[in-house]
């Protein structure tokens, strides 16, 4: 999966490159406009953050226990994911990138929302969005043994998303639009409503507030490992994806 994945990541980079030219050369040639200029640091952003993604080979520690650590793998690819979000991040933040896709994009206000433009023109997919989801729900609802969960759990013990929810996430989080929905499906162990998107967005607010770093789905960090690998790739697909419907909506623009 990890060449894979890197092949991925390298191609989306490349259309993003292709993407930064053609808006470039489409510029207006009496002074390039603030909107202009907006899409190109975006587009040009992206690009970089997407080549230390793809080129990030293993982080090294200077003390040796953390070196041979098991957690090692799940710590590497967070980074790269980090790195992919950034990316991420610098195309449907800026309207003026993300409205190549959607005209009414400048007007969402949510992340989640502005993020699920990149995903309905990144083509992939729906039966491998479904497989992806499969696993992603199956591990959340594997269970976890914790010494100590002062909540009402539906489950003895409480599955891996009840965990993550009530014991890892910040107060302020657990009320917001996300935060209902991670709800929802911990206290009726019905996964659908957190389809792909949702659960890549799901990861990046979790490891921003700390949650993976602090539990990595305790007991065998496979478990995580296989989290981790397939919201890369999935999150890979999308930028590739994306990446080529910007490159041909700045062609027609």
């Amino acid at each position: 999966m990890a060449d894979s994945l890197k092949y991925i990541i390298g191609h989306a980079a490349k259309h993003l490159g292709h993407c930064a030219k053609s808006a470039e050369a489409k510029a207006n040639p009496s002074g390039i406009t603030p909107v202009e200029y907006e899409r190109l640091i975006g587009l040009g952003m992206a690009r970089d953050w997407l080549g230390w993604a793809r080129d990030l080979q293993s982080s090294n520690y200077s003390n040796k226990k953390r070196s041979k650590s098991d957690r090692t793998h799940s710590l590497n690819e967070l980074t790269r994911f980090t790195f992919m979000w950034t990316a991420t991040n610098a195309l449907f933040a800026r309207s003026a990138v993300i409205e190549l896709l959607d005209s009414t994009a400048p007007s969402k206000k949510s992340e989640l929302d502005r993020f699920r433009i990149l995903f309905q023109h990144c083509g992939l997919p729906r039966t491998d969005a479904r497989a992806i989801e499969h696993i992603l729900h199956s591990l959340l609802a594997l269970p976890m043994h914790v010494k100590h969960f002062p909540w009402s759990s539906v489950n003895k013990p409480p599955t891996i998303l009840e965990v993550i929810f009530f014991k890892y996430t910040v107060a302020n989080e657990q009320s917001r639009g996300l935060g209902k929905k991670l709800l929802q499906a911990a206290t009726t162990n019905n996964y659908e409503a957190l389809d792909l998107p949702t659960l890549i967005y799901a990861t990046r607010n979790w490891n921003i507030h700390g949650v993976l770093l602090s539990s990595s789905f305790r007991g065998t960090r496979k478990k995580f490992n296989v989290w981790i690998d397939h919201i890369n790739l999935a999150l890979a697909r999308v930028l590739d994806g994306s990446a080529e419907a910007l490159l041909k909506a700045i062609k027609v623009s």
